[in-house]
């Protein structure tokens, strides 16, 4: 508190100063008599005068909060707890009414008793246990003088004080006594004068000292200030030793006559009890069993006594509990993983787990430690439980046998001295069931590992009796699940997966230098091969996946053991006569089947004869392929047959009697839809070996994936309906990132896919390729007739006015014929035919666009452009055109380079031949080549420019057996003509009639 004041005046400013003065005052508490609740303690603050000591104030909470008084840590903690009977506090908690002093004037006696006297000798225990640790001293205080004096203080004893009952049975009932001691001395309270400050426990002040004991009920004690002894009649007796002197000698010190007090440390064990807890759920409740009584482990007590009369003759047994052993115990059990919490021993609750998984850790825990709690001595009890519950070891013993398509499974599950067979829990893991019941009525907790490892591996799983078969291609489902399986074996497939780490030979045969990736590729379809599984090559358009399949072919070509090579009559057709009736000497490789988009079989062939000229072709395309009866014989000849999805689909019944060596799918998103005809066609055709071949595995649905992998390896992702539920559902509406990852582990051996930017060092900067197109059926009748009219009139011309003044008509009959090499529709409006060559371009763009890859497409047409813009439109995909009628250049062309989502761009040749930087395509497409390479370079040139950080990948769109493979013939062998065409301004006039109508033969 401030003892004053002084305001000095500076100049203009004002200070003020405060002066302290040391105050004398100190915190004590009084033992005081309330008007209506008898003894209390009031915090005080005394200020020591000459022979007294003057109380200055009753401190109040307020006044450590206001500032107005500072008290050390216990005296506040003191003041709090006699602040909790302040007179506003007891009328708040007992009475209704804010009444004060009709309350305490009207104050019911069952109340007080009952309620309100416990309810404050709570609160004063705990404030003399605090002033026995303490130095706060403690004063008698009469609430009528204001004043203190030494002789009103009163001494505190530091050290609990003792008591010991003396019983003295005889013949006519038990007299007892009681002693009281401190430190060893007698106190005789007999007819004394005490001040009972405490009565639960008991606390009292006596010749001014205050004696506190640990555990004495003050209604224990106060008998004895008036009687020296009490007596317990004879009919009373089993009674009072049932009950008073148990719980005596249990708690304190007894001295008896009479009857017997045996002391012992009988034998000791722990119990793990499994019981339920308020809401039903499995718990552990630990115990101690010291002979024949349980304890609970966190009872306060440490000593128990029990009672036994043998024919009269009481005998007490009494034991202290050893809490260092029951210490070592429940470190036991915390070091195996359990927590304590109100009462309960349970794993902790994984937050990462439902409620559902987390309801049964404390059994799953019993289970799991089940040997060590064994070894440990623990033992495990169930009480008022609705179901028994298997507490016992249980493992899995798996046998795994290879076989040449399948994995044999034996397993055994053992729940103690029960074997049961692992497939019988199929069911349980697949419907997410954890109860199992045992034939000896107890309920096993099937493992949560089981369902994680096995889960996925039931769907897949065929039985034959107690064994279960998983195809081979389920092979990663089984790798580092199950202990003691073949991992050399395992070892072996995983290699499938590191296509960087085991390098196939290259074929001899083989007339190309592959690629690091390429070679990789070939690999990773070899060591397929050799492990008897089926592949998706993925790569990107333009990465050589041809070449790589080819390599694989080569590779595992064997030699014909035919003793006479037959003849060879038509392109299609192959002349058996020679050896109809002889019989192959040695087993046949059978040939392989190439099935792919009509549009593809030329360039098949093309990259057959470029670059494995060895192997032997038959196309089974067109009217005049081969029927039944000569389809034996080109199965056992031929190395390859190319045919189409469409010819197949016709001819399946004819097919599907031969066993092919390859059964390869160019292509393969053609057989994504299950339910159509040329998937279940495909199905039924036979082979030793599959392969498909496709940028763009998914192109709508994950149903797409499914079709393709169910003909490379039958049942891999399960049935339809099971995948849609397992796999399409959770991924494409729920985005379940559990799902996908399963579902890539399913099907990441089996798939190979490198896009152009992966293998960017491997490429140069510039790759040409030239697609052929075959013309549509109803095209090439078109074209045929078109060009023998043309044909008729240049010769008519030529012969009217000679070859000079016949240039313009010979021009545009070439152009005439370019343009049906393109589309029918660019010549008449009318038609509905199709063009094989816009259908290619089509395929070619929609595995680029899926691929997200930028494209750019030249034509000298722009009626052409058009045609591509219409079907582009159709497909709601972003596009830019540009075309000579086009104004806003630069705005087309920043589209064009900055949307992510604009992946195509139509250019005419003359309006984008110069002035453009489109470097962000990495594609460039030259639909209708002629002959002046000039012009198809500057339109390279907007794709692969400086500034191009890609690999650029250049394609001519060439019409087979048309006026442009003539031209590309002709450049390609550099032939005088070809150059009279590229470096003369007037072409027509610097050849000869013969050449010109070499043109449109």
């Amino acid at each position: 508190m401030y003892a004053g004041k002084q305001i000095k005046i500076e100049q203009e400013r004002i200070t003020i100063q405060f002066k302290f003065k040391e105050l004398a005052q100190e915190f004590i508490i009084g033992l005081t008599e309330h008007r209506a609740v008898g003894s209390i303690f009031v915090p005080l603050l005394i200020e020591k005068e000459k022979s007294y000591y003057k109380v200055t104030r009753v401190v109040k909470l307020r006044d450590v909060k206001s500032g107005e008084v500072v008290l050390s840590d216990q005296e506040l903690e003191m003041l709090k707890l006699i602040e909790n009977y302040s007179d506003e506090i007891l009328v708040k908690k007992f009475s209704k009414k804010a009444d004060q002093p009709s309350f305490f004037q009207n104050l019911d006696k069952d109340l007080f008793i009952n309620h309100i006297s416990p309810y404050i000798e709570k609160y004063i225990y705990r404030t003399i246990l605090l002033l026995m640790k303490g130095n706060t001293r403690l004063f008698f205080k009469q609430a009528k003088y204001a004043n203190l004096y030494d002789e009103d203080e009163i001494k505190i004893n530091r050290q609990y004080s003792d008591c010991t009952f003396y019983f003295n049975r005889t013949e006519t009932g038990t007299k007892y006594h009681l002693k009281i001691s401190h430190e060893g001395k007698e106190i005789n309270l007999l007819h004394k004068n005490i001040k009972m400050a405490s009565t639960q426990p008991c606390s009292f002040v006596y010749l001014n000292y205050l004696y506190t004991f640990k555990h004495l009920s003050g209604k224990k004690l106060v008998p004895f200030l008036t009687k020296d002894q009490l007596t317990i009649p004879l009919q009373a007796e089993e009674k009072y030793y049932q009950s008073f002197i148990l719980n005596t000698i249990r708690d304190f010190e007894v001295k008896a006559s009479g009857f017997t007090i045996a002391e012992s440390q009988p034998p000791r064990k722990t119990i793990l009890s499994l019981e339920q807890d308020l809401a039903l759920q499995p718990v552990l409740i630990v115990k101690f069993k010291y002979e024949n009584s349980q304890y609970l482990a966190d009872a306060v007590s440490s000593v128990f006594v029990s009672l036994e009369n043998k024919d009269g003759n009481y005998l007490f047994k009494k034991f202290v509990r050893d809490r260092k052993w029951e210490d070592e115990q429940l470190a036991s059990l915390k070091k195996l993983g359990l927590k304590y919490k109100n009462g309960l021993w349970n794993p902790e609750e994984d937050k990462q787990k439902t409620e559902t998984e987390n309801y049964y850790r404390g059994i799953e825990w019993l289970t799991g430690n089940s040997e060590q709690l064994k070894a440990l001595g623990f033992q495990i009890q169930q009480n008022k439980l609705a179901k028994r519950y298997f507490t016992g070891t249980q493992t899995l013993d798996i046998q795994i046998k290879n076989n040449e398509d399948w994995f044999d499974i034996y397993a055994i599950v053992k729940f103690g001295e029960h074997q049961i067979p692992f497939i019988r829990l199929r069911k349980y893991i697949l419907k997410n069931i954890r109860e199992f019941e045992l034939p000896s009525g107890e309920i096993a907790i099937l493992p949560l590992e089981w369902f994680a490892s096995y889960r996925d591996i039931f769907p897949f799983i065929k039985l034959e009796g107690n064994t279960m078969k998983l195809k081979k291609h389920h092979y990663q489902l089984l790798q580092d699940k199950i202990k003691g399986i073949d991992q050399n074996y395992f070892q072996k497939l995983g290699q499938i997966n590191s296509v960087s780490n085991v390098q196939a030979e290259i074929p001899k045969g083989l007339k190309a230098t592959m690629r690091n990736y390429q070679t990789e590729g070939y690999s990773w379809m070899v060591q397929l091969f050799e492990n008897q599984l089926g592949g998706c090559l993925a790569d990107d358009m333009g990465l050589g996946k041809t070449l790589q399949a080819l390599a694989l072919l080569l590779k595992l070509k064997k030699e014909s053991s035919f003793p006479v090579l037959p003849k060879i009559g038509t392109d299609n057709q192959l002349q058996m006569s020679l050896f109809d009736s002889e019989e192959p000497s040695a087993p046949v490789q059978p040939a392989s089947l190439i099935v792919m988009p009509t549009s593809l079989i030329h360039n098949w062939e093309n990259e057959i004869h470029k670059f494995a000229p060895s192997l032997k072709i038959y196309k089974h395309v067109g009217a005049l392929r081969n029927k039944a009866q000569k389809m034996a014989q080109s199965v056992a000849y031929y190395d390859v047959i190319l045919t189409t999805y469409g010819t197949l689909r016709n001819d399946y019944e004819m097919l599907r009697m031969y066993e092919f060596f390859y059964l390869i799918l160019d292509e393969s998103q053609n057989i994504k839809n299950a339910s159509s005809k040329t998937y279940k066609s495909i199905l039924e055709i036979r082979s030793k070996h599959k392969l498909v071949i496709t940028g763009t595995p998914i192109e709508n649905s994950l149903s797409d994936l499914w079709s393709q992998f169910n003909f490379l390896n039958r049942g891999l992702l399960g049935s339809l309906p099971y995948f849609k539920r397992e796999f399409i559902t959770p991924i494409e509406k729920k985005n379940d990132q559990e799902q996908q990852e399963k579902l890539q582990k399913l099907i990441r051996p089996f798939v190979l896919r490198r896009t152009k930017e992966e293998v960017a060092s491997d490429l140069p900067p510039l790759t040409e390729q030239i697609r052929y197109c075959e013309m549509t059926d109803e095209q090439k009748e078109i074209y045929e007739t078109e060009k023998s009219a043309i044909r008729n009139a240049i010769l008519q011309n030529i012969e009217a006015n000679g070859i000079n003044k016949s240039a313009l008509v010979v021009l545009q009959g070439l152009t005439k014929l370019r343009q049906l090499a393109n589309h029918p529709s660019l010549i008449t409006q009318d038609t509905e035919a199709e063009s094989g060559k816009f259908n290619e371009i089509y395929r070619c763009l929609k595995n680029l666009v899926a691929e997200k890859h930028k494209v750019l497409i030249f034509s000298s047409f722009v009626k052409h452009l058009n045609l591509l813009q219409a079907k582009i439109e159709s497909k709601n995909w972003k596009y830019s055109l540009l075309t000579g009628k086009t104004t806003d250049r630069q705005e087309v062309i920043r589209q064009f380079q900055e949307d992510p989502d604009n992946h195509i761009f139509l250019i005419s040749l003359k309006a984008g031949g110069v002035g453009l930087n489109l470097t962000s395509a990495d594609y460039v497409f030259i639909i209708d080549p002629w002959w002046n390479p000039a012009a198809e370079n500057q339109a390279i040139n907007r794709a692969h420019r400086i500034g191009q950080n890609k690999k650029v990948f250049v394609y001519r769109f060439i019409t087979e057996e048309s006026i442009e493979e003539k031209i590309q013939t002709l450049k390609s062998k550099k032939s005088a003509l070809a150059e009279k065409f590229i470096s003369s301004n007037n072409p027509v006039t610097a050849i000869t009639e013969e050449e010109i109508m070499s043109l449109f033969s």
